[in-house]
């Protein structure tokens, strides 16, 4: 794996939803490498001996090798395969990986107002905090797949990347990557709904899913309903009017491209779905946000 990061300009839109993302990236440091590397911007690249301080949330993983993270109130804390671990705004850091092992590591950098709750739901602290996930090899892969995409699309689709953070973190603040012993069927419908999460404005292959997770398409239907009280499908709905609700009240972007954005096949199909699930059409959801802000 190689060392591949990307920064993005936070646009005014997609902080009204109270998070953003800032940066994300993956490196992998070997034996006695220049650790970090000088082609981080001003503001993210230091030496052990200087440290740093951030204007952002930074989630990061090491996903093998060893190393150390120091933070300004505590003594060093060792790092290892499977430490999930946060640096706060404001707060002087600084890590390195083991001389010995080198270290793969991962990262996502956010903020925004919900920024600090949503970190506080997932280590149960504030500030910098360190803690041990059980499903390391579960949480890499799927923030992997989030990076990924952020190399994709980055500042092409803003809003459903914050989706998919959102998405990402929650997940996180639920425990799945901490908890070795659900029930099998249980962690299974919980992958699901990340996948489905991840994918709600694509037309998506339940019957392909179902056979990915090693379950029939009835057992998965009929699972599916018992864990979340809807259909696979109804759940990708469900997803694509939360985000269609947010972009409604938070943006001004025109109707017919929310309807884009979230999936759907045209506005006028959009706008009868969105009609029938808040009993108003979409420009009247947005007036009625409008006055309430106002007020």
């Amino acid at each position: 794996m190689s060392t591949r990061f990307k920064y993005l300009p936070a646009g005014n839109d997609t902080k009204k939803w109270g998070l953003y993302l800032c940066d994300v990236g993956w490196q992998q440091t070997s034996l006695g490498a220049d650790y970090p590397i000088k082609q981080h911007p001003d503001g993210y690249y230091y030496t052990w001996e200087t440290g740093r301080r951030l204007a952002e949330y930074q989630l990061g993983l090491v996903f093998s090798g060893k190393g150390v993270v120091e933070f300004e109130r505590g003594k060093p804390v060792p790092l290892e395969s499977g430490s999930l671990f946060v640096l706060a705004p404001g707060e002087w850091h600084r890590c390195k990986p083991d001389d010995r092992t080198g270290w793969g590591t991962l990262w996502i950098g956010f903020n925004g107002k919900s920024a600090e709750t949503i970190v506080r739901s997932i280590f149960k602290a504030e500030g910098c905090a360190v803690k041990t996930i059980d499903k390391a090899k579960e949480f890499k892969y799927a923030a992997m797949r989030f990076i990924a995409r952020v190399f994709k699309y980055g500042e092409m689709k803003p809003f459903s990347t914050v989706g998919d953070l959102m998405s990402l973190l929650g997940h996180l603040a639920d425990g799945e990557f901490d908890n070795a012993t659900l029930p099998t069927s249980t962690a299974m419908i919980r992958n699901a709904r990340y996948e489905i999460a991840q994918h709600y404005a694509e037309v998506m292959d339940f019957k392909a899913l179902a056979t990915s997770l090693g379950m029939s398409y009835d057992a998965f239907r009929h699972r599916f309903a018992a864990e979340t009280g809807m259909s696979p499908l109804q759940f990708q709905l469900d997803e694509r009017l939360r985000t269609a609700k947010n972009l409604i009240a938070n943006t001004d972007l025109p109707i017919q491209e929310i309807a884009k954005r979230t999936g759907f096949a045209s506005a006028a199909y959009f706008t009868r779905f969105f009609k029938e699930a808040m009993k108003m059409p979409p420009i009247e959801y947005r007036n009625a946000q409008s006055t309430k802000t106002s007020a």
